[in-house]
């Protein structure tokens, strides 16, 4: 699956997933070793879900310089933001 179509199908299965649930693949995601163009695809798919769910993403999100760089921690949700997990 060409890495368009794999991004395309996990925001489609993605929204059928709870907040809760997503909050689970992320952490799980992170705590795995290995980052290949598979994994950033699936890690894109859940920032961009936890975004058109209205989450606020700003304590793992930055932008300086023009480039935007999204913390590769797991999260926690807190009053509709997600805060990252201090390990």
């Amino acid at each position: 699956m060409s890495t368009p179509n794999l991004y395309q199908h996990l925001l489609e299965k993605f929204s059928y997933y709870t907040i809760n649930e997503l909050i689970q693949l992320n952490n799980d995601t992170v705590s795995e070793k290995g980052w290949g163009s598979s994994k950033s695809t699936f890690r894109t798919a859940l920032i961009s879900t936890f975004s058109k769910r209205g989450l606020d993403l700003s304590n793992i999100i930055s932008r300086e310089d023009g480039f935007t760089s999204v913390k590769y921690v797991a999260v926690r949700l807190e009053k509709n933001t997600l805060i990252p997990i201090v390990q």
